[in-house]
């Protein structure tokens, strides 16, 4: 029998009652066995307790630190003006942090709202923030976007955001995040900075245009100065670049070689036509200015000035290989005396492989030849010198060429016409 704990036993007088029989022992016994139950008891207890303890110091750690690191993360989001978001994907419900609010400029006291948000999208940017919004909606997650915010003041904040969505294992979509991060400081940083290379790169190509002008100056102060030598005031350089250019506008609106012409080569034979003849430096006086027919040894040494033209241009485009002028004037200087049944010279080249800048030149050059006055002859007629062209079709000149220069002769004369004081 058990005695209650709450009962003060009184065991001496028990025992002498029952001296030295069963119930002696049996009260023995369960007096024993109740002093090792509260033993027990109460070590376990005090364990409990001890563990109970622990856990709760631990937990209450634990909170602490979730506490601080939460209250860090909301520091660190205002440093960085980085906002987070998250929508149910059921209710379609969104939720933001506190620094939303700061970045959007929008109100605490009202619940996150898309609609809300979008008002303040640059009207610029909203179609793009739109499309991201209603691909999230719909399960896709869009490309990082950087686009503009527009603040009650009038002011402009550029924004960039990222979006996760996540799924299920069933590929169910099960949660749509991102962030929005306030990036005004950065790009206008970096609009300044492209605004300091534009101007850099500014500077650089206006100091390469000034070398380079200077260079094409002195080139054409040595054009000007062989047309010098050649009983000219300078007046046939021009209108070579003039019925250049005409040819090759009348070329590029339409004719067989418009896919060869466009306005980069319409500029560049406009600039390089003058170039053509610039070997004739090297030629002496009693050559170059023979008003007779010229021996076969003189005419040799005449056709020097292709090559001699030609390696001055080469020479300086060595600095400038990527110069289409350049170039363009190479081939001109070098090919402007073939002819199209290949009887011309330096290379005996035949049609088309004659560059057509050079064929150009060719037809160009010979029509103001024939209208002007020489040491060795007296000036043409337009109309004689149209005649003359005309018969040189398909041998001197290309037969297109040729064609395309009688259906607009008339804006060659008024060039010649407008442009020579003889």
């Amino acid at each position: 029998m058990k005695t209650a704990q709450n009962t003060p036993l009184d065991l001496h007088a028990q025992l002498k009652q029952t001296q030295h029989s069963d119930d002696y022992f049996l009260l023995l016994f369960n007096h024993f066995a109740e002093r090792v139950d509260n033993k027990i008891q109460n070590e376990l207890y005090t364990q409990l307790m001890n563990r109970y303890a622990s856990v709760s110091q631990t937990l209450e750690s634990t909170v602490k630190q979730l506490a601080r690191s939460d209250t860090l993360r909301k520091q660190a989001e205002k440093i960085a003006m980085l906002g987070n978001w998250i929508i149910d994907p059921k209710t379609k419900i969104i939720e933001w942090s506190d620094t939303m609010y700061i970045i959007a400029g929008l109100p605490r006291d009202r619940a996150p709202d898309l609609a809300e948000y979008y008002k303040r999208v640059h009207p610029e940017d909203i179609s793009i923030a739109q499309e991201a919004g209603n691909q999230l909606l719909n399960g896709i997650p869009p490309e990082d976007l950087t686009y503009r915010l527009q603040m009650p003041n009038g002011s402009i904040k550029w924004v960039h955001s990222q979006h996760i969505v996540e799924r299920n294992p069933n590929g169910e979509v099960e949660t749509i995040y991102g962030t929005l991060q306030d990036v005004t400081t950065a790009k206008l940083a970096e609009q300044k900075l492209q605004q300091y290379n534009d101007h850099l790169e500014d500077l650089v190509q206006q100091k390469a245009d000034e070398v380079y002008a200077s260079q094409l100056a002195t080139i054409h102060a040595l054009v000007k100065l062989a047309e010098s030598r050649d009983d000219d005031t300078g007046e046939h350089i021009e209108r070579m670049s003039k019925y250049s250019r005409l040819f090759a506008e009348i070329l590029h609106a339409g004719s067989l070689y418009a896919g060869q012409v466009n306005d980069a080569f319409i500029r560049n034979i406009a600039m390089a036509s003058p170039l053509h003849d610039i070997g004739k430096v090297g030629i002496p006086d009693h050559i170059l200015l023979k008003p007779g027919k010229l021996t076969p040894d003189e005419f040799i040494i005449m056709k020097t000035h292709v090559s001699i033209g030609y390696e001055t241009l080469a020479s300086v485009h060595k600095s400038y290989p990527g110069n289409g002028y350049l170039k363009m004037g190479m081939d001109i200087v070098r090919c402007h005396h073939e002819k199209w049944d290949g009887s011309g010279y330096m290379q005996g080249l035949k049609g088309e492989n004659i560059p057509l800048a050079a064929r150009i030149l060719s037809l160009c050059d010979v029509y103001d030849a024939l209208r002007s006055r020489r040491v060795y002859k007296e000036p043409y007629s337009h109309e004689k010198s149209k005649e003359i062209i005309r018969k040189g079709s398909g041998i001197h000149f290309d037969p297109v060429l040729v064609n395309l220069f009688e259906e607009h002769d008339t804006d060659f004369k008024q060039i010649f016409d407008h442009h020579s004081s003889k």
